[in-house]
């Protein structure tokens, strides 16, 4: 691993503080359901910011289910609070990160782990090898559905990560980032259509073999090293990605 030394995690993309915000006028009542938002070069002067910023902001609120926009009509809210399927953009580094730091979690079970050969081999070690598996539950704000269960594998030698891990209510990687100084420069996932087991299913508050995702990630420092492992099961009434995926 690199460097322990402690580093300050990075503040959300400013569209997504924009974001924010407006997603809390909208859920205190100041923009109404029916109402418009203001248009967008207004946003531009009331935030300072650029109208792809703002675009961007927008589109968040769209993919939470709480704006709708028309063409020479506006934005107008359509929900006070984000719909219960969640759907989480995924088109950069950013976008997996905060997903993590706007849903709420909740750790059921953490315990170091021998890993057997199969294990090795997802997390590029040796059979042999001691990890921290961490279950955890992940539930969007006030939602008593969760969204995931997730199942993640960090090195166990880290100086007092099972006490951290304990404390955790934020998203892992960024507690990785703040106090042991490592940086996520990259993330590889894997997406699988799966049926739900009976023990996922049940913490899931799901049907038992009903339809899910299985979102493998995989966290990489700048010189290659895993930093973390995470298999995250979705049921797949409550969860969507969305992509956008532009030319070059």
């Amino acid at each position: 691993m690199p460097s322990r030394s402690r580093s300050v995690p990075a503040k959300p993309p400013r569209y997504q503080r924009v974001a924010d915000e407006l997603m809390h006028h909208i859920g205190t009542g100041k923009y109404a359901v029916g109402a418009l938002l203001p248009t967008e070069m207004e946003l531009c002067q009331q935030y300072g910011i650029s109208r792809h910023t703002v675009r961007e902001a927008l589109r968040r609120l769209r993919d939470a289910g709480l704006v709708s926009s028309r063409r020479r009509v506006g934005t107008e809210v359509v929900a006070r609070m984000p719909a219960l399927n969640y759907r989480q953009p995924t088109n950069s580094i950013a976008d997996l990160l905060q997903y993590a730091a706007e849903t709420q979690l909740t750790v059921l079970r953490s315990k170091n782990v021998t890993i057997g050969a199969a294990l090795a081999e997802q997390l590029e070690g040796d059979a042999g090898d001691i990890w921290l598996e961490v279950t955890s539950l992940r539930a969007a704000p006030g939602d008593a559905q969760p969204v995931c269960l997730t199942t993640t594998y960090v090195d166990a030698h880290l100086p007092d990560i099972e006490t951290h891990i304990a404390q955790l209510t934020g998203p892992l990687s960024a507690m990785l980032e703040r106090v042991y100084g490592v940086k996520i420069a990259r993330i590889e996932q894997n997406i699988q259509a799966v049926a739900l087991r009976a023990r996922e299913a049940k913490l899931l508050r799901a049907e038992d073999g009903g339809p899910a995702l299985r979102a493998t990630r995989r966290y990489y420092d700048a010189v290659g090293t895993l930093l973390e492992l995470s298999v995250a099961i979705h049921p797949g009434d409550r969860f969507s990605y969305v992509t956008s995926l532009v030319r070059g």
